[in-house]
């Protein structure tokens, strides 16, 4: 499926209930389907992320993000989004973790987009952001990541769409990339 105002209204978490405004769960952004892809416009050009495979509960992920490139695992467990790459140093690193909410703080490894390795403080800034994509449309309901390098430097913010995964970082400078197409992919689990 292809990135459209259909497939948003398909895929995106309903508007937010009095229940489910103040807190997320990490596993509601994963996306649990092999061949599910993401292209990303990343400056003049593109980038692709795409779940080759997706078996036992696990997704076998190639990364190609401009200068960053290589493989990866993610999973869910207890909640939590988890990734495991050489990209970030072979450390099972978390994306998300189980239980958020607006000032929820973790420290890991830092991201693929901060060059991974060095450590990072994240904290979720944002339950309801939107992000304007190239295309023109908004997506709305976005959790945001505020990520700080722990040595100092300048702070990126990741988005996340639920159902949808990872949907724009931005940077000091601006945009670092956005989601410019998102096809869901084919079946979930398989054993």
């Amino acid at each position: 499926m292809s990135l459209s105002c259909a497939a948003f209204a398909q895929t995106a978490r309903p508007p937010p209930s009095a229940t489910s405004e103040s807190s997320r769960l990490g596993a509601e952004y994963f996306v649990q389907r092999g061949g599910a892809a993401w292209t990303y416009q990343l400056g003049k050009g593109k980038g692709r992320v795409t779940i080759v495979s997706f078996i036992d509960w696990k997704a076998q992920v190639s990364i190609s993000l401009g200068k960053q490139s290589g493989n990866a695992t993610w999973r869910v467990k207890e909640g939590a989004w988890l990734e495991r790459s050489g990209l970030r140093g072979e450390h099972e690193a978390i994306i998300l973790p189980a239980a958020m909410s607006r000032g929820t703080r973790w420290h890991d490894v830092a991201s693929i987009e901060r060059g991974g390795y060095k450590p990072s403080a994240f904290e979720v800034v944002a339950l309801e952001a939107q992000v304007e994509l190239p295309t023109g449309m908004t997506v709305e309901h976005c959790l945001a990541v505020l990520e700080t390098p722990d040595a100092g430097g300048d702070a990126y913010t990741h988005y996340y769409a639920p159902n949808i995964g990872k949907v724009a970082v931005q940077g000091p400078e601006g945009w670092v990339y956005r989601l410019v197409e998102f096809r869901g992919g084919g079946k979930g689990h398989s054993e």
